[in-house]
């Protein structure tokens, strides 16, 4: 039998969290209830099972609508395949996060970071280093004695930047609750991005490594006609050099 090398293969990578009990939603939002309902054999011996499930839009690795923070934009059944099937950039700033609830990302953090990737229509994921936390709520929300919320988050002035200079983004991910800092209760992020049309993607799960580049995302969220924000199945598709056997 002869080896060969072909020039691609396909990676997948899932970047979502499961939906159950264990599911972290924003403070005040219904948690996710899943009630089983039938699970049984019918009289023929073949098996039928049927459950329901309830939740609030903004919960778990999800989608946040344009509409979310701005009262013209577009639902989540409003937005186009265009936009959640696109090339996929992941800016990883774990490394100057260092597990530091108050860090807030500026300019100057980003260096040459976004500097060579940003031609065609993408989606760019903020990868904080948050998701060794997902399994403690209260650490991973920051949540203190009075409330208040308190994990890492962008800044407006890198939310400015962006919508400003790179007109061909078309979503923005991270791996914490909010793309605004927890401690931030104004919201000024969710609000320049919504109004320029970006969707936000929210509580990104990195199960392994993948590139920085030269992924494509597919962002597929429930598609809830008049929705706010949605569930996300999240999947980065990678080309991968590797060998293959005949």
């Amino acid at each position: 039998m002869k080896q060969f090398y072909s020039r691609w293969s396909i990676q997948r990578s899932y970047l979502t969290y499961p939906f159950d009990n264990q599911t972290i939603y924003w403070p005040g939002g219904k948690d996710f209830e899943f009630t089983r309902k039938i699970e049984n054999f019918n009289y023929d011996g073949s098996w039928y099972a049927a459950n329901d499930f309830a939740a609030s839009e903004h919960g778990g690795t999800h989608i946040d609508a344009p509409y979310h923070f701005f009262a013209t934009g577009q639902h989540v059944g409003q937005i186009p395949l265009d936009k959640l099937i696109v090339p996929l950039i992941i800016a990883d700033i774990s490394s100057k996060v260092n597990d530091d609830p108050n860090f807030v990302l500026y300019k100057h953090h980003l260096d040459y970071l976004l500097n060579d990737n940003m031609g065609k229509p993408c989606l760019i994921v903020f990868k904080f280093g948050w998701g060794k936390f997902a399994k403690d709520k209260k650490k991973y929300l920051g949540i203190k004695s009075d409330g208040q919320l308190n994990f890492p988050g962008l800044s407006a002035e890198v939310a400015e930047w962006i919508t400003s200079s790179y007109k061909n983004v078309v979503g923005i991910g991270v791996d914490v609750a909010s793309v605004d800092p927890g401690a931030n209760n104004d919201f000024p992020v969710h609000k320049i991005l919504t109004k320029a049309g970006l969707y936000m993607i929210e509580n990104v799960h990195f199960e392994r490594e993948i590139p920085d580049h030269g992924c494509t995302a597919l962002a597929l969220p429930m598609k809830i006609a008049l929705g706010t924000g949605a569930p996300l199945r999240f999947v980065a598709v990678c080309p991968k050099q590797s060998p293959e056997h005949v």
